[in-house]
């Protein structure tokens, strides 16, 4: 009987998870990168941080940190992939990186950096819906020391919570947020 709970709790567990994970895939500031693989002896690390263990901290940092517990309330998935890059996967990579950032476009999410030099090569795009919130937000980076890095956040982030947030922690180049809606249909 104690097995048979022990699965049964298991895999009610996993149809959870698997549902919440299936919800965020249709918010609009989802975006899927696939499925990236470790190469043997370079870094590789994936973090994918769901709904209810962001609420968990907004909850755990409501007292202290109330501004970000108020901007994490908000956030629904983290999806964050570092690898390292060699001769055998980076040009794959980067085309993939280079794919990412055109689908992206395509799609009407605003390009708000760009940022390339010496071989590091970055990206970072907003999903905004008409009220001036952004949906989604995706980082790509192609450093010259051979990793690259691919970070989606989904959820409702307000620039004001962004610039609350930056004054409260100091973070100078977060304090002077401004998002423009483009007019683009």
């Amino acid at each position: 009987m104690k097995n048979l709970l022990k699965t049964s709790a298991a895999v009610a567990a996993l149809v959870l998870a698997t549902s919440a994970f299936a919800n965020v895939k249709n918010e609009p500031g989802y975006v899927d990168f696939g499925k990236f693989t470790a190469e043997k002896g370079e870094t590789f690390v994936e973090v994918n941080v769901p709904s209810a263990l962001i609420k968990f901290a907004a909850k755990v940092s409501a007292k202290q940190e109330p501004e970000a517990a108020e901007l994490l309330a908000n956030i629904k998935h983290v999806r964050v992939n570092v690898f390292g890059t060699n001769d055998r996967n980076r040009e794959e990579t980067l085309a993939r990186m280079n794919s990412v950032r055109e689908e992206l476009a395509g799609k009407g999410w605003e390009r708000i950096v760009t940022a390339q030099d010496k071989g590091d090569d970055v990206a970072v795009f907003t999903k905004l819906n008409a009220d001036e919130t952004i949906e989604g937000l995706v980082v790509t980076v192609m450093d010259k020391g051979g990793e690259a890095v691919f970070v989606n956040v989904v959820g409702r982030i307000e620039a004001e919570q962004l610039a609350k947030l930056a004054e409260n922690l100091d973070i100078e180049p977060l304090r002077k947020v401004k998002v423009k809606v483009s007019s683009k249909n």
